[in-house]
């Protein structure tokens, strides 16, 4: 029964690793439970009643017996509108107005799903084995060929997909410990037009670049919790940040006569394809959780998380095909998360959940751009767990996430072959979440 529970829950986990998709908005994908989505997210940590908690603390899982699984399906509907965009020309010291269209784009996020996987199984008592796969980092935008971006940024497409085996074990009543190794696999695609005119960039002249590149990185996460009384407990955990570096491509698409053109701006371009060699850094994630119960009814939750987004530096890119190196500033904050929520236990059957965040945002005004707009952005979430029997438990979660206005404003340094971009970003997002978890 062991054996067949297992191969159950590996085959569920391949199926959504077959369905995962880059769906986040924001760079970090925070939607790993149906419990944190409804509470927006005071549950990580330490208070998660199901063994997703695995995600945002390995030392969770020890408080789950037998052999579980658990999936979630995630449902992501952002709105996205750009208002006053005006840009110029690259090379032209903001001298040469850039056109396009449409004036206003929208949706340039689009509406997306996703999920996440887990299996855990009790080796004996106080030592808990499991495994996670879901996209702990994720990110989609596109604004089409036409747009007064474009010479920023086209399509963007960032995700990283994590394996992640995991131990825990209990030292004493009160104390567990756990660990994971997270392997993740990193894809990356950059889009953007390049004009090949400086005194007349125009639509119909321009030539398409797209840089991909994929790779495969190793880091750890490592947790605890602690009972502080049977009413209390508190967890902490950290996740490692991962280097990855891109053996990438590049390729330059358009018509043979503005193919032409570039190659006469250009005269050091010796191919319209080649590698294209970078690095991105996912951050490391410190992490604290309190649950407290405050009586038969009512629990309290809290989180609070620092996440390393200073390790998101100037990325670089290093082509062989004679085109200079491309730079971008990032420059990157390490940024604040926190959030407060409650549980309600409304029956034997039923528990209800809410909650709400503040997510500080990591970028300096003068880097924002509009491949990932980010600003301060605030949560509101409710949710509800129904134990269908004591085998069966499905939860169900709703999110509103609601950001600050974002300013763009690139000018000057390394934007120059870029040209400005001056723009004001309005996005929110209404995401919906299901899980199911099942005891063998």
């Amino acid at each position: 029964m062991v054996k067949k529970s297992i191969y159950i829950g590996f085959a569920l986990i391949l199926s959504v690793a077959a369905s995962q998709q880059a769906m986040a908005n924001g760079y970090e994908f925070l939607h790993q439970s149906a419990e944190g989505l409804g509470t927006a997210y005071a549950t990580n940590g330490t208070a998660g009643n199901d063994i997703s908690t695995l995600y945002s603390n390995p030392a969770s899982i020890v408080r789950f017996d037998g052999t579980r699984i658990s999936s979630s399906l995630v449902l992501d509907f952002p709105r996205s509108t750009m208002d006053q965009a005006s840009a110029t020309g690259p090379y032209s010291n903001g001298s040469v107005n850039v056109s396009g269209y449409p004036a206003k784009p929208t949706q340039f996020i689009d509406t997306a799903f996703g999920g996440g996987a887990y299996i855990t199984h009790q080796l004996k008592e106080g030592l808990v084995f499991g495994i996670a796969l879901n996209a702990p980092f994720a990110y989609t935008s596109d604004y089409g060929v036409t747009a007064v971006t474009r010479y920023t940024a086209t399509e963007t497409s960032l995700q990283a997909t994590n394996f992640s085996p995991s131990l825990a074990y209990q030292v004493s009543d009160k104390l567990s410990v756990g660990g994971s190794i997270n392997f993740q696999y990193y894809q990356a695609t950059l889009g953007t037009m390049v004009a090949t005119s400086v005194a007349n960039p125009q639509i119909s002249t321009d030539v398409k670049s797209n840089i991909e590149g994929a790779d495969l990185g190793f880091g750890y996460s490592i947790g605890f919790e602690y009972q502080l009384s049977p009413q209390t407990r508190f967890g902490a955990s950290y996740r490692a940040g991962i280097k990855h570096q891109f053996d990438g491509t590049i390729n330059i698409t358009g018509t043979a006569a503005n193919l032409t053109a570039l190659s006469l701006v250009a005269p050091s371009l010796t191919s319209n394809s080649g590698s294209a060699k970078f690095e991105i850094a996912t951050p490391f994630l410190l992490q604290l959780g309190l649950l407290h119960q405050l009586d038969e009814k009512v629990e309290l939750y809290a989180n609070a998380k620092l996440t390393g987004w200073s390790g998101f530096k100037d990325t670089h890119i290093v082509y062989d095909n004679g085109l200079p190196d491309t730079v971008v500033d990032n420059g990157w904050n390490n940024s604040w998360f926190t959030a407060l929520g409650m549980g309600f236990q409304y029956s034997d059957k039923v528990k209800l959940r809410t909650g709400a965040a503040y997510d500080w945002s990591p970028t300096p005004a003068d880097t924002v751009s509009p491949r990932a707009p980010n600003n301060d952005r605030m949560y509101a979430g409710v949710g509800l767990s129904y134990q269908y029997s004591d085998d069966l438990k499905l939860d169900f979660g709703y999110q509103y996430i609601k950001f600050k206005e974002v300013t763009i404003a690139l000018a000057g340094g390394n934007n120059v072959s870029r040209g400005t971009l001056d723009a004001k970003v309005n996005l929110y997002a209404n995401v919906f979440m299901g899980q199911v978890n099942y005891t063998f």
